[in-house]
C-alpha cells in the first residue's frame, strides 16, 4: 500500500509494518524517493472491533493535591453522572477560577476504575476538540495515523469507536460554546460526557447545568493553611504563632479569604505566593490591600526554570473573558466597570438602565455578562463577585479594559447611577423605604471606596440623603457620619454660605441631637439659624426650619419658655409664607402643641394635638408616617391628662400601623409599643397613695 500524502510513518510504525524503499525516474533526468508501506491486516479493523487497552487515559495530574470544601459538589456531580441518561451530559459552570476543571479532574481520577477510556479534551476551540479526538483514535488504534489523512478523519474514527462501545468518559474542559459540542455529543448515545465551562446559559438543549460556587469560609482557610504549610519554611511552618494586632493567624487567613472572595484559584495563588516569598499572612494581606493590581497578577514560580504560572492568575484568566465580552458588547464592559464600585449584594437591575437609553441593550449586556459567569443575573437583580469587583476597578496598563481613564469614568458613572436611583423624600416616602434598604449596601461600598477628598456633587448628595434616611431608621451614629461628610463636601464644593451647605449642617445637627450629643448639636443649630437669617432672610423656609430645630433643642434641654416662644413665632411665619396646610406648617403646629404639653398646659396641648391630627389626616392621609406621629402625640397628651381609654385606643392604632409600615422591630414601632404598655399600666395604677 502506498502511504497517504503528507503522512510519514514513524520509526516504530515502519518497523512494525515493514517498509520498502526505491527510486523512481521522473522522465527528465530527475529522481524521487518512493516508499511502500505494508500494513498488517489489523490496521484495517473496524472501530467496533477494536478493544481499548485497560486503563486508557490522558488525564493530567491534579494541579494541586489540596482539594477541600467540595464534598457536596462532588456528591452532586457523582449523582448527576450516575442518574441521568448517557446522552444528557453534565456541565459544571461558573466564574473563571472557581475550580471547575479541578472538580472534573478529581471526579475523573476518583472514578478511573468505572470508565475506560477516560479522555480529557481541551474544548476552547473546535480544532482543539478535533485534535484531541484524533489523539484518542491514535491511542485506540496504533495504525490510525497511517489509515487517516487528517485530524478530522482521525476524530471521525474515534467517534465511530465511541458510538460502538460503552463505559467511556469524555471530559470537555473549558468549553466556549455549546454549538462546538453539539456535533460531537449529539450522535453519541453510549458512554458519558462531562463538560466544564464559564458559560452559564445556552446548555438547555445539550447538558444539565451544575453551578459551582465559591468555597465556604472554613474550607478557604483550610486550603490556605495546607498550601502555606506544605514546606518547612522558617517563619511560615509555625503559622500558629503569627499575630496581627492580637488576632490569631486563623483570623488573618479568614481576612485574606474574605478579601479574595473565597475563590479557589485566588486562594491557591495567594497561598503559593505566601509560601514562595516566606511572607507572613498579615504581611501579604497588607500588600494585597495596598497594591491590589500587582498582587492579583502575582504568582509563584512553578517550572524547573523558575517561570511563573502567570496565565493561571485571576487577573489573567478574567482578562480573556472581558476581551471577548467587550468585543461582542462594549456596553457590557461598561456595566461591569461601573458596578464594580457597588457592593457584592444584589443590585436592582433597573439601576443599570441609568447607563443607556435603550433598555433592551442593557438587558442583553447583562445577559452576556451572566453567560460568561461574570455576574449572577436574576429577574430582579444582578450580583458581582467580590474579587471580580476588586480586579475590575483596579487600573492595569497591561489590560485595555482597565485603563486608568476608563476606571475614573466608571467611578463617576457609578456615583451618577446611584444618585439617580435614590427615592425622593427619605423621611416620609414610605413606598421608597424598601428601595433605600436595597441600595444601602451599595451606598456604603461606594462611599468606602471613594475618599472624602474625591467627593463630587453626586457623592455629597448621596451622603446627605442617606443621612436623612438613616435618621428615619434610628441609626443615629451612621447618620452623623454621612451628614458630616456631606457638610464637608458641600462646603468645599459650593462654599460655607450656600443653602445646600446649611441644609447639610442642619441634618448633621439633628443627627447629633438624635445620637444624644447635645454638646455638639447646640452650637451647630445656633450657627445654622444665624447663617440662614443672615444669608436667606428671617422668613425664608430654610430659616424657619433652622428656627424650628433650635426650638426643639430648647425643649430637650428643658428650656420650655424659649421653645414655646420660637414655636409660636415659627407657626405664624409658616402660615404667612407657606399657607395653613403646607406640611411644614402642620409640623410647626404639632411642635407648638408639644411645647404646651411640656409647659404643663395639657388642655391647650390636647386641643392643638387634636387639630394637628385632623389636619394631617386631611392633608397627608391616614397612614402617612407624620400622621402616625401626630396620632401618637395626641395619645400621649391624653394619657398625661388622664383620658386613658382614648389614649390606649390611639396607641393601639399607632402600634398596629407602625408594625405594618415600619416593621415589628423598628425604633418607632418599639416606641409605640412602649407608649401603649405605659398607658395601660397608668390606667391600672391606683389613683392615690396606698393606704395601710
Amino acid at each position: 500500500m502506498t502511504e497517504p500524502p503528507g503522512v510519514a510513518a514513524s520509526g516504530a510504525h515502519a518497523a512494525a509494518a515493514g517498509t520498502n524503499y526505491g527510486i523512481i525516474s521522473t522522465g527528465d533526468g530527475a529522481t524521487i524517493d518512493s516508499r511502500t508501506v505494508h500494513l498488517p491486516a489489523e490496521a484495517f479493523t473496524a472501530p467496533a472491533e477494536v478493544v481499548a487497552a485497560g486503563g486508557l487515559t490522558n488525564l493530567p495530574a491534579p494541579r494541586s493535591p489540596v482539594f477541600v470544601g467540595r464534598q457536596a459538589d462532588m456528591a452532586e456531580l457523582s449523582a448527576a453522572m450516575s442518574d441521568g441518561p448517557p446522552m444528557t451530559p453534565s456541565v459544571v459552570h461558573g466564574l473563571g477560577g472557581m475550580g471547575k476543571s479541578t472538580l472534573a479532574l478529581h471526579y475523573a481520577h476518583h472514578h478511573r476504575s468505572r470508565y475506560n477510556p477516560i479522555w480529557w479534551i481541551p474544548a476552547e476551540t473546535p480544532s482543539g476538540i478535533t485534535n484531541a479526538l484524533a489523539d484518542l483514535a491514535a491511542r485506540l488504534n496504533p495504525y490510525a495515523s497511517l489509515t487517516t489523512t487528517s485530524s478530522a478523519e482521525g476524530a471521525a474514527w474515534a467517534l465511530n469507536w465511541l458510538q460502538a462501545h460503552e463505559g467511556w468518559l469524555l471530559i470537555f474542559d473549558n468549553a466556549e460554546s455549546p454549538g462546538d459540542l453539539e456535533s460531537v455529543i449529539g450522535p453519541l448515545t453510549t458512554g458519558r460526557h462531562l463538560i466544564t465551562s464559564r458559560r452559564a446559559t445556552g446548555w438547555h438543549r445539550l447538558a444539565k447545568p451544575l453551578a459551582l460556587h465559591t468555597l465556604p469560609s472554613e474550607a478557604a482557610v483550610d486550603m490556605l493553611t495546607r498550601i502555606i504549610e506544605a514546606d518547612d519554611i522558617e517563619g511560615i511552618e509555625d503559622i500558629g504563632d503569627i499575630e496581627d494586632s492580637g488576632a490569631s493567624s486563623a483570623s488573618v487567613l479568614e481576612r485574606i479569604a474574605a478579601e479574595l472572595g473565597h475563590l479557589p484559584l485566588a486562594m491557591e495563588q495567594a497561598a503559593a505566593y505566601i509560601q514562595y516569598t516566606a511572607l507572613t499572612p498579615d504581611a501579604y494581606l497588607e500588600r494585597l490591600r495596598r497594591h491590589p493590581a500587582r498582587m492579583f497578577a502575582a504568582s509563584a514560580p512553578t517550572g524547573a526554570a523558575g517561570e511563573s504560572d502567570n496565565h493561571r492568575t485571576v487577573a489573567r484568566i478574567w482578562q480573556f473573558s472581558l476581551r471577548a465580552i467587550t468585543a461582542e458588547a462594549p456596553l457590557a464592559g461598561e456595566i461591569l466597570r461601573t458596578f464594580a464600585w457597588f457592593s457584592s449584594e444584589p443590585v436592582p437591575r433597573d439601576v443599570a438602565h441609568a447607563l443607556h437609553a435603550d433598555p433592551i441593550m442593557v438587558d442583553e449586556a447583562l445577559a452576556l455578562l451572566h453567560t460568561y459567569s461574570v455576574i449572577t443575573l436574576t429577574r430582579r437583580t444582578f450580583t458581582i463577585h467580590r474579587l471580580v469587583r476588586a480586579v475590575t476597578r483596579t487600573p492595569d496598563p497591561a489590560d485595555p479594559n482597565r485603563a486608568a481613564g476608563a476606571i475614573i469614568r466608571a467611578q463617576q458613572q457609578a456615583e451618577q447611577a446611584l444618585r439617580r436611583s435614590l427615592p425622593d423624600d427619605p423621611l416620609s416616602n414610605v413606598d421608597g423605604w424598601a428601595r433605600w434598604r436595597d441600595l444601602l449596601p451599595h451606598i456604603h461600598a461606594l462611599t468606602d471606596l471613594i475618599s472624602p477628598e474625591q467627593d463630587t456633587e453626586d457623592t455629597a448628595a448621596i451622603c446627605l440623603q442617606t443621612s436623612v434616611f438613616l435618621q428615619r431608621e434610628g441609626n443615629a451614629d451612621q447618620a452623623v457620619a454621612y451628614a458630616q461628610r456631606a457638610v464637608t463636601a458641600f462646603a468645599g464644593l459650593r462654599g460655607p454660605d450656600d443653602p445646600t451647605t446649611f441644609a447639610a449642617r442642619s441634618f448633621l445637627a439633628s443627627a447629633l441631637r438624635a445620637a444624644g450629643d447635645l454638646e455638639r448639636a447646640v452650637p451647630l443649630h445656633l450657627r445654622n439659624l444665624a447663617d440662614c437669617e443672615r444669608v436667606l432672610g428671617p422668613d425664608h423656609p430654610d430659616t424657619l426650619v433652622a428656627r424650628s430645630n433650635l426650638a426643639y433643642l430648647h425643649a430637650l434641654k428643658g428650656e420650655v419658655r424659649d421653645a414655646l416662644e420660637l414655636h409660636l413665632r415659627n407657626l405664624a411665619d409658616y402660615e404667612h409664607t407657606l399657607g395653613p396646610d403646607h406640611p411644614h406648617t402642620l409640623n410647626a403646629r404639632a411642635n407648638l402643641a408639644s411645647s404646651h404639653r411640656s409647659a404643663g398646659d395639657l388642655a391647650r396641648a390636647v386641643e392643638l394635638h387634636d387639630q394637628s391630627l385632623a389636619d394631617h389626616e386631611r392633608v397627608l392621609g391616614l397612614a402617612h408616617p407624620e400622621t402616625l406621629t401626630a396620632r401618637s402625640n395626641l395619645g400621649y397628651a391624653l394619657q398625661l391628662a388622664g383620658e386613658f381609654d382614648r389614649a390606649i385606643a390611639l396607641h393601639a392604632c399607632v402600634l398596629a400601623d407602625r408594625e405594618r409600615v415600619f416593621g415589628p422591630s423598628h425604633p418607632h414601632t418599639e416606641l409605640a409599643r412602649h407608649l401603649l404598655t405605659g398607658a395601660r399600666q397608668a390606667q391600672e395604677a391606683p389613683s392615690g397613695p396606698a393606704v395601710d
